[in-house]
């Protein structure tokens, strides 16, 4: 046995029976590789790039188990099923959620690109930008766990209420993560003739790669309200 069928097959055996527990915990992984993000970017405007690359290692890693996991639920799902929701919507539900995980990994690789040092008047500014992304994701988070309740209860009229609220809490974040990445890019060009041109490249690609995160976030929790209000 090769040693990603080892590390394949190690992780399955620990996945529970039920496709939403499966959900659950492909998005846990999803949220813990945004947490290690927001850790590496913070290593990295530290200048501690050797630091900040063993943590695109593991938001690599944890990216890689969740595609495992949405591979050995798509292809675990019998085509007939009778659940709360239909097979389609819950697929579609793990996609926008594997998005916010592949972002993080395009994060992480850009970073990894380039040592630039990230002039420390960006500094505020990024932190309010991730503080938006990682709110956005604690929202989605919240979001997950109602629409667990709201199965189990076969869609409860409160339930469904909260999770649609939820919704509208990440549409808020992603709309302020997007106007801090606007404050962010007049800041960066701002830094024309200061910094080389690759650097300033280097800026604006992380910045409006990293905005995605909050982009993918946002798509999650519509596809999620739109599965809920059918």
């Amino acid at each position: 046995m090769s040693g990603h069928d080892h590390f394949r097959s190690g992780l399955l055996e620990t996945i529970p029976g039920s496709p939403y527990k499966v959900l659950q915990e492909h998005f846990k992984k999803v949220c813990r590789a945004v947490r290690k993000l927001d850790k590496m970017v913070k290593l990295y405007l530290d200048g501690d790039f050797t630091e900040a690359a063993s943590v695109s290692v593991e938001i690599s890693r944890l990216e890689h188990e969740a595609d495992e996991l949405k591979r050995h639920l798509r292809t675990t799902l019998p085509r007939k099923i009778f659940m709360p929701i239909s097979k389609e919507d819950l697929l579609a539900i793990l996609a926008s959620n594997e998005r916010i995980a592949d972002t993080c990994q395009d994060v992480a690789q850009i970073l990894d690109m380039r040592e630039t040092k990230i002039p420390e008047e960006l500094h505020p500014l990024l932190e309010r930008f991730l503080g938006h992304i990682i709110d956005a994701v604690d929202s989605l988070r919240d979001m997950m766990n109602h629409l667990e309740r709201l199965l189990e209860s076969t869609f409860a009229k409160v339930e469904t209420s909260v999770i649609i609220t939820l919704g509208h809490k990440v549409h808020e974040h992603e709309y302020k993560a997007d106007s801090v990445n606007k404050e962010l890019s007049r800041a960066i060009y701002a830094l024309e003739g200061k910094e080389s041109p690759m650097a300033l490249v280097h800026m604006m690609r992380f910045t409006d790669v990293l905005d995605s995160v909050a982009d993918n976030a946002e798509n999650a929790a519509l596809r999620m309200v739109l599965v809920v209000s059918k």
